[in-house]
């Protein structure tokens, strides 16, 4: 395996948020059955001898109040537990994102991996150019990105030809006079720092020709 000359870890997720959405309503529906199968296996046996009596009567009060008890607990408090932490953990700058890894290696490649990724292209010869795109990704709300295209002359079997990444972009990316797009939400981003470095590296192992 060719030595890593350079890696980062990814800042934010865009595609992510979808899957993140997935899940939140997948643990709603699991929470809430869950919590009408307990109520139901939690139904008291009335006794013959309390039928038709106030022991009957505060049998039931009991249970009404555990079934409420239930409601709120595996219907509601634990649903959203879960969501705030599956929220947090897709944040920006989250557990999520830092576990997708980005490296350039000592051969020319561009590599992005982790949490469902796997992809990477040659940069020798590649073609690399650079965009404003307005993102809009749902809970995440809009901002704007500067976006760095990576479309490689030569590819790896079983691997895509185009691979992009994001930064926040800044006032000052307004004076590079960039072409701007909108709608597109499908890169990982990496802060500020990382994606300069990534520029350089690429730009430089992209300029080398590309073997025959």
């Amino acid at each position: 395996m060719s030595e890593v000359v350079l890696e980062v870890r990814a800042e934010l997720d865009v595609p992510g948020e979808t899957g993140r959405q997935v899940k939140v309503f997948a643990l709603w529906c699991a929470c809430l059955f869950a919590a009408v199968v307990v109520s139901a296996f939690r139904r008291p046996v009335i006794p013959e001898r309390d039928r038709g009596t106030d022991a009957q009567q505060l049998i039931m009060e009991g249970h009404r109040g555990e079934r409420a008890a239930i409601a709120l607990l595996l219907g509601l408090v634990l649903p959203g537990a879960l969501t705030w932490s599956l929220t947090h953990r897709h944040r920006r700058g989250g557990q999520h994102a830092r576990g997708i890894t980005l490296d350039v290696t000592a051969s020319g490649e561009l590599r992005l991996w982790g949490r469902g990724y796997g992809q990477s292209v040659v940069l020798p010869g590649a073609e690399v150019s650079e965009r404003m795109v307005d993102v809009y990704s749902g809970r995440l709300g809009a901002w704007r990105e500067r976006r760095l295209s990576v479309r490689a002359r030569m590819t790896l079997r079983g691997s895509p030809s185009l691979l992009e990444i994001g930064t926040l972009a800044e006032a000052r990316d307004e004076d590079l006079a960039l072409g701007l797009v909108g709608g597109e939400g499908d890169c990982v981003e990496v802060t500020r720092a990382d994606y300069l470095a990534l520029l350089d590296r690429i730009r430089t192992s992209a300029a080398t020709p590309a073997e025959p």
